[in-house]
Order: C-alpha cells, then structure tokens, then sequence
C-alpha cells in the first residue's frame, strides 16, 4: 500500500520523537537546522489540498527523507466551509500519540480516501482500514482528550496570524526569507524553486 511505503520511508528520518508524541509537534520531516523549510496549512476535505498532498507533498517527502535538507511542517487548518475537516484534523492530531508511523499513515489515508469520508462522514470507519485493532482502541480514546481541539485552534490562530485563508498555503523560507504561496504547485515546479537552495 502507498501510504504505508511512504510512512516507513520517512520513519527515522525526522527528528527523533517518543511514541507519545506532542499533539502539538507538526514537523513531517527534517528539523529547525535544515537549509530549506516548508510549512503547509492544509485542510483534509479540501479536493485542492488532497491533490497537493498526493501529487507534490508525498514525492517532495519521498525524495528529500534522505538528510536534513528540507524541513517540512504540516498545519491542520480546517476551513468552516468543510463540515467534517476538523473531525478528521481530531483524529490526525490525535494519532500523533501513537507514534510517527501511524500519524504519517493516518495523514496519508485521509486525503487518499476523502471522496469517501466527506460524503458519509466516517472518518472513524475509514481509519479502521490501516490502524490495527489496538491503535484504533487508543486513538478513540486520544481523540477525546481537550488538547486535540486546543492543538487545532492554535494551529489555526497561527496561520490566520499568517493570513492563511485559504488551503494549500504554503510558506517556504530559504536564504532568510520566507515566501507565500496560497495555491497547489506542482512537484516539478517546487523542486526547480528549492533545489538552488540545497547545494
């Protein structure tokens, strides 16, 4: 399964974190140090930020997990105009406490099913598919502690203080300056943007 490649391809590759993960850290891939850094605001019913995680965000980690070139955020930032987002940031944030693998899994599974999520709302039911038994038992549990939702409306004060309004933005800082980028962007085109920055 894709999603389950992509996850043990970033396994160990981001900096080194406890199986029980702070809610509250958003970082995919490489750390504070690297020469490139990528922070995405993304909501998981929107059809444009499933079309960026898929066709850019999954080969842009792929490519660059080797080092610590590229440091790579990802924000939940549900919209209000999609009604079940913020469910399904609960339980992406919330699978954060299970480990990395089973975060990057649940990531990637919410935007590869969302056609199916967003039309009866299971979020839950869906998940089910790629978390074991005992994983799902867990997240039940840590997708009802108040920190999630915390997690969330901070996640979302930060990039409304950014002018977030609107999903995928995206901001990339490299040399010292940060540029915004409130659209989806093909991987070709952000690797030709990045790649100068990393040699």
């Amino acid at each position: 399964m894709r999603w389950c490649l992509l996850a043990l391809l970033l396994l160990g590759q981001a900096p080194e974190k406890s199986p029980g993960m702070n809610p509250v850290d958003d970082t995919l891939m490489g750390g504070p140090d690297s020469p490139v850094k990528i922070e995405l605001f993304s909501d998981f019913q929107c059809p444009s930020c499933r079309a960026f995680y898929l066709d850019t965000v999954t080969r842009l980690l792929s490519e660059y997990a080797g080092g610590k070139k590229v440091c790579f955020i990802f924000r939940d930032f549900p919209l209000e105009m999609h009604p079940i987002a913020r469910v399904a940031a609960r339980f992406a944030v919330a699978a954060k406490s299970l480990g990395r693998d089973q975060w990057l899994r649940v990531i990637d599974y919410l935007y590869f099913s969302q056609a199916e999520w967003s039309f009866d709302g299971k979020v839950e039911q869906v998940l089910s598919r790629i978390l074991s038994a005992q994983d799902m038992g867990k997240l039940r549990e840590a997708v009802k502690n108040p920190a999630i939702e915390k997690a969330i409306n901070d996640t979302i004060a930060l990039g409304n203080s950014k002018n977030v309004n609107s999903t995928p933005t995206f901001f990339v800082t490299m040399g010292g300056k940060e540029e915004r980028v409130a659209q989806n962007m093909s991987f070709a085109v952000l690797k030709a943007f990045i790649d100068p920055y990393l040699k």
